[in-house]
């Protein structure tokens, strides 16, 4: 009971230091009095600055020109701490781990390029596992925004890594940095391998789900439910196969391979 309370209390508070950063961004804009800043936030922080060109009718000229043209502008400013809160408040209260790796890598080179990447496109990047995105280009510190816009990379390790697990990039030696994927690709395959194996009719005895999940995340999903197989039904195991989720994978096999390689040399 205690417990629930206080997670309770810790949930208001974290609703309260989203609002607060919240409400930073519609001071920034001079919006305080309007009706139209609701969806006007709701759009800067669902799809970032970049979305703000189709509100430009509702803000006063100087203030747009600044908001829209300022990369260290009140605009910008206010949108990173509202993202920097939410990646520790909502991504990272039930997972310890991504607030010490926030924590050690909020000095790296590539903090703020990562930060500044999210004020400007919002979501756009974050994928389905927002934790896993941020992981994936806090660690390699060669993506950068051409790989998002020109080439089309980051997709590329994107499909590779949550197809493969991390094997993928069994070359990537630094363990510090593999356990933090590791962690980051268990909260990816989690919520979908689960339903998946419920869906399957697959009982979790004796931790099977959890097991299934580590082995998911080392090799990826043909390999990794292989690794349990003996633990499955066999009428089951065939359902959990023909239903796994794979991505379309953009590049060729020696091609995703290569690029893998170079952002891996890139980040050691």
């Amino acid at each position: 009971m205690a417990y629930n309370s206080k997670r309770k209390l810790d949930n208001v508070v974290d609703d309260e230091i989203l609002k607060l950063a919240e409400n930073e961004i519609i001071c920034a804009l001079d919006l305080e009095e309007y009706e139209i800043k609701d969806k006007i936030i709701n759009d800067l922080l669902e799809n970032g600055r970049q979305s703000l060109c189709k509100h430009e009718e509702y803000l006063l000229p100087d203030i747009y020109e600044a908001a829209i043209n300022e990369n260290d502008g009140k605009l910008m400013k206010s949108l990173k701490k509202y993202f920097e809160q939410q990646w520790k408040v909502k991504y990272g209260s039930s997972n310890q781990w991504f607030i010490l790796f926030l924590k050690e890598y909020k000095d790296a080179v590539n903090y703020d390029s990562v930060l500044t990447r999210t004020a400007e496109y919002g979501n756009k990047y974050l994928k389905d596992c927002p934790i896993l995105s941020i992981v994936l280009q806090l660690l390699f510190e060669g993506i950068d925004d051409k790989f998002f816009d020109e080439s089309n990379v980051f997709n590329g390790l994107w499909c590779a890594i949550t197809n493969n697990g991390l094997k993928s990039i069994e070359n990537f030696s630094d363990n510090k940095k593999r356990t933090v994927l590791f962690q980051a690709l268990r909260e990816y395959y989690r919520s979908k391998l689960f339903k998946l194996l419920e869906k399957s009719q697959v009982k979790d005895r004796d931790n099977l789900y959890e097991l299934a999940l580590d082995k998911v995340a080392e090799y990826g999903w043909l390999q990794g439910l292989q690794a349990v197989q003996k633990r499955i039904i066999p009428k089951f195991f065939k359902t959990l196969l023909e239903n796994i989720p794979v991505s379309s994978d953009i590049f060729g096999k020696q091609g995703k391979l290569d690029f893998i390689e170079y952002l891996i040399c890139l980040s050691l």
